[in-house]
């Protein structure tokens, strides 16, 4: 994807956590000295799945759990081997839960979750038949709401680091990204996932590929979850994405509804 005239903006942003580790816009571009952008994702998740560790247990009560959260994110690039990205998540979530008594109602709360600040290091290689790069991206999250019954956030200040991982040809792309959080909310454990992506680039524009991610969150919980992206490049200034991810596997510590199924829809821009 060519430098379309690199000036200006501030802009459009997207989803992520899932997109727990995605750094540039659509996690492509922009790969130019003072290339900016930014994009903005729908992401859905649901589940009314009852587990107990691992194992599906009897939900009659019709517990369930909704969520959407809207992902701003924007990005700068000094060098197209040095970017800062910033990450912003809008949380609308409720959840069905069973008193005491017996007696079932619904929760919700609405606010943000923790921003996130990252500085993308890469190492680009490219060769006739390939290109690619290696990375690592050191990163901070804080400031998520943290109040209420069913809170969006521990409210702790947590840091990060992640190595990263990509090479692709004219048709197969393959990428790589093993993240560690470092929890410093009391009695959180620390949180890791590993994201790994294979792609065909059918068109210069578009590629649909394969994202299978694992997640072991702070809460003990586990997720992991694949599915199909389509990527596509509509004037090498507006970008768009399409993600599901279905749960293949979960385990949950004590008795707990499953993450299940995540929806993300985007559009990006860059400059």
């Amino acid at each position: 994807m060519k430098p379309a005239r690199l000036r200006v903006g501030w802009l459009l942003t997207v989803t992520a956590c899932l997109a727990h580790a995605d750094q540039p816009i659509m996690n492509e571009v922009p790969r130019w000295n003072g290339g900016y952008g930014a994009q903005v994702f729908q992401e859905f998740r649901w589940s009314s799945d009852l587990l107990r560790g691992g194992t599906a247990v009897p939900n009659p009560e019709k517990l369930r759990y909704e969520k959407r959260i809207t992902h701003l994110e924007g990005i700068y690039t000094w060098h197209k081997s040095i970017r800062v990205t910033a990450k912003l998540p809008w949380v609308q979530q409720k959840r069905r839960v069973m008193d005491a008594d017996r007696a079932t109602r619904w929760e919700r709360s609405t606010g943000l979750d923790d921003a996130r600040l990252a500085l993308p290091l890469r190492r680009y290689v490219n060769q006739p038949h390939y290109s690619g790069h290696l990375g690592v991206v050191p990163q901070v999250r804080f400031g998520g709401d943290d109040g209420g019954a069913f809170p969006i956030s521990d409210g702790s200040t947590d840091y990060g680091f992640s190595v990263t991982f990509e090479r692709e040809t004219s048709g197969i792309k393959i990428s790589a990204d093993l993240s560690y959080w470092w929890e410093q909310a009391s009695g959180e454990d620390d949180e890791w996932s590993i994201d790994i992506e294979i792609g065909w680039n059918f068109h210069d524009r578009g590629a649909i590929n394969w994202e299978t991610e694992y997640i072991e969150e702070s809460d003990g919980s586990e997720w992991l979850g694949g599915g199909p992206t389509f990527f596509w490049n509509f004037n090498d200034v507006v970008l768009g994405r399409i993600e599901y991810k279905f749960a293949l596997d979960e385990r949950v510590r004590g008795t707990d509804l499953a993450q299940g199924d995540a929806l993300r829809i985007g559009l990006g821009a860059v400059f």
